[in-house]
């Protein structure tokens, strides 16, 4: 069984994996550069880990090929995992730009490379790796979990709602930390001077993503308020359609700023 490290390192590659595939989606030059690359860096760190289990420290991919031939693990996709290479050579070093769907193809190849390599040395299903995994807040990863779910059932709206909710709910742990009285206590739920303090703390307890977190609601417009003994209260000031961008944006902020505050706080 893989250690929980060693599945964090995996979760880290999915996410490579996952913005790859977002930026290909997203179609313009750069973005062609920035998900061969991506893609590309998925699947080196995943060969390269399993050269580390077997006590080898290769320099480059060909030594890393060399190391997988001589152990008799087999590379699936092999052909275009050279390929997929080759670009990201081209891509990095000379300025290349693949076009659309020959980046899509081998983009789609490197995911399918992980499913089945992380299944076949691992023992570890690709769908089933989430990030919510390694958060150890239960009342955190329960939420997060819900937004989950409704973002599969395409309810964007309650996804994007729970995200945020989630977030609240870290940043009242961190306050917690501090002894930080709960805001609704200080201000008699006066929701402009809540928003404005909220800002500042933001910037003092949750530095590299207070930037993150203002365009957050920005676009929601949502905030929450805690109830002693009881649930937040949301209140949204103006109306907006969630789509599924709103949804996905959101949950993948919530998690990392969740596993960021128990790295720093915890």
């Amino acid at each position: 069984m893989m250690k929980q490290e060693d599945i964090a390192f995996l979760l880290d590659l999915k996410a490579l994996m996952e913005h790859a595939i977002f930026h290909q989606q997203s179609g313009t030059k750069l973005d062609m550069r920035l998900a061969v690359n991506h893609a590309y860096q998925a699947v080196e760190l995943t060969l390269r880990k399993k050269a580390e289990f077997l006590g080898k420290n290769p320099y480059d991919f060909p030594a890393i090929k060399k190391a997988m031939i001589d152990s008799k693990v087999k590379i699936p996709y092999e052909r275009q995992i050279d390929e997929l290479h080759k670009a990201r050579i081209l891509t990095q070093h000379y300025g290349n730009t693949p076009n659309e769907n020959d980046a899509r193809r081998l983009i789609f190849i490197a995911r399918d490379f992980l499913i089945d390599f992380w299944k076949e040395v691992f023992d570890v299903a690709y769908d089933s790796v989430s990030m919510l995994d390694i958060i150890s807040n239960e009342d955190v990863k329960k939420v997060l979990q819900e937004a989950q779910e409704f973002e599969k059932d395409e309810n964007y709206q309650e996804s994007t709602i729970k995200s945020v909710l989630a977030i609240y709910k870290i940043k009242w742990w961190i306050r917690r930390k501090f002894k930080i009285m709960p805001l609704t206590i200080l201000l008699d739920a006066d929701q402009v001077l809540q928003r404005a303090l909220d800002l500042v703390l933001e910037i003092v307890l949750s530095g590299p993503f207070s930037y993150k977190l203002r365009k957050l609601r920005e676009t929601t417009d949502i905030i929450f308020t805690p109830i002693p003994g009881g649930e937040p209260h949301m209140a949204q000031f103006r109306e907006h359609i969630f789509v599924q961008e709103d949804a996905l944006s959101a949950l993948e902020l919530a998690i990392e700023y969740a596993l960021w505050a128990e790295q720093v706080y915890g």
